[in-house]
């Protein structure tokens, strides 16, 4: 029937429903059902950073408690993927993963029907349930000799696809049960996450019923998606709103406006609708970022969080900007040239999930003031206040950082610190510079810093050390 399909015959009612439509869109996605190889979309860095940001990372032990049985004594793989097919998770038999490895099935990989062909996870996703994939059901022949079983996760708030769980064995080892063990699992992982879901919207209640106290007009809670939380008076706002946007109004179902506030760094906002000429208290919200060194971190209204490398990166993009940028223009910025958009959205969303509604969309942006360490340290050297820029930026900017707006405001910062201190010729200043993160690279630096040091400093014994240091490192 495979053959009959690609020598273009007709093969309804001849295989399964689910399989023939899926055969047809994989099809019409190019795929070449001859040896394709899913595409590779992620490296390491990305996937470990995504991986552990994402809303399926703290099902996991779940997952494997309830599987382990299968991928152990049964020779399967268990696989997590994110909502678009890309594999994020995989643990099993030693010998069906090294077994894997040729045709592509790898974490990092697109196993989308778009990206691979029809198989249990990717058409999983197309049709929104669970599915059994056997063999030359497959589209694509190299996978002919697996089977696996898929079943999607659903977002308890939303219930769109987070991702699918996968179990996967070479085709001796197949058993229709392992559909039922997956959907299961699907079913457990997204009680899990009803259950956290509930526990996040009573912090939000908290926080919402602390903000409002002693307002006058009618307010309610919502998610960034609209979905109603909470209102008081209670029954005033039910149905759902479209697009809440943070420090814009709301034109409500009503023909009432309301003012849109993000929630103190959680993931909610609050509505105050709007009586003539009153608006919503201000909201006691600032943000600074904290991007000199090795451990990025934003201190929100509700205390620091630690960011990830590309987070921070993301978030320094746009501070810098100073205006809201789209998907391709902040996706260019972090990532250079081969920059997708598509990854650059799954990131934003990873992110509005720590920062909630103080991060805008449409364009990317922050609902509320924002400062960094960064731009801290440019004004103080702008001012003149040299000592004091060095004192703030003696670690560098994201030192690990090749995005290349990162890199332009490195290079830019230490560049104008190392002329203002080589201009003024000051021991104290060429001292300070020296202890830095990029001065303690600098030669020219060091050679003047001696030259400077009058007979007895008792800093000269350092400074030869030093000069002699970099003086041998770059004749090596």
């Amino acid at each position: 029937m495979h053959e009959a399909f690609q020598a273009g015959k007709d093969v309804g009612g001849s295989v399964r429903a689910v399989v023939a439509q899926s055969w047809r869109r994989s099809g019409d996605a190019g795929v070449d059902p001859s040896g394709h190889l899913a595409p590779i979309v992620m490296d390491d860095r990305e996937i470990g950073d995504r991986w552990s940001r994402h809303p399926l990372y703290p099902v996991l032990p779940v997952l494997r408690d309830l599987l382990s049985g299968a991928t152990n004594e049964s020779a399967h793989m268990l696989v997590i993927s994110d909502a678009r097919g890309v594999l994020m998770w995989m643990e099993g038999h030693h010998r069906v993963i090294e077994a894997t490895h040729d045709m592509h099935f790898v974490c990092g990989a697109d196993w989308s029907e778009q990206g691979a062909g029809t198989n249990a996870l990717g058409t999983a996703i197309a049709v929104d349930h669970p599915v059994q994939i056997f063999s030359a059901e497959h589209f694509n022949r190299i996978v002919h000799p697996w089977q696996c079983s898929g079943a999607p996760i659903h977002d308890p708030a939303t219930g769109e696809i987070l991702g699918v769980i996968d179990l996967t064995g070479h085709l001796r080892t197949a058993h229709p049960h392992t559909l039922s063990l997956v959907t299961a699992a699907a079913g457990m992982a997204e009680a899990y996450l009803r259950h956290d879901q509930e526990r996040r919207d009573e912090m939000l209640r908290q926080a919402y019923l602390q903000r409002i106290a002693g307002a006058a007009q009618p307010t309610a809670l919502v998610r960034p998606t609209g979905q109603v939380v909470m209102a008081v008076p209670g029954g005033w706002l039910t149905a759902a709103v479209d697009d809440p946007r943070p420090g814009e109004q709301l034109a409500l179902a009503d023909g009432s406006v309301a003012d849109v506030e993000p929630l103190d760094g959680l993931d909610g906002l609050v509505l105050w609708r709007r009586r003539a000429g009153v608006r919503a208290p201000a909201p006691p919200t600032a943000l600074r970022l904290e991007v000199l060194g090795r451990r990025p971190r934003i201190l929100l209204p509700g205390g620091p969080l630690a960011l990830s490398g590309r987070h921070a990166e993301i978030l320094t993009v746009l501070a810098l900007a100073g205006r809201g940028l789209t998907a391709e223009e902040l996706a260019l910025e972090v990532y250079g040239e081969s920059g997708k958009p598509v990854t650059l959205r799954a990131e934003m969303s990873r992110l509005r999930r720590d920062l909630g509604a103080l991060l805008r969309a449409r364009p990317y942006g922050f609902a509320a003031p924002i400062t960094s360490d960064l731009q801290e340290a440019e004004q103080l050297l702008a001012d003149g206040r040299c000592a004091e820029a060095i004192a703030l930026a003696a670690e560098r900017v994201l030192p690990g950082s090749t995005a290349p707006r990162i890199v332009e405001a490195r290079d830019s910062l230490e560049a104008g610190l190392r002329a203002a201190v080589m201009e003024r010729r000051d021991p104290e200043l060429l001292a300070a510079w020296c202890r830095t993160a990029p001065g303690q690279e600098d030669e020219p630096a060091a050679t003047a810093l001696l030259g400077l040091l009058g007979p007895g400093d008792t800093r000269i014994p350092a400074a030869r050390a030093r000069l002699a240091r970099l003086r041998s490192l770059f004749a090596a």
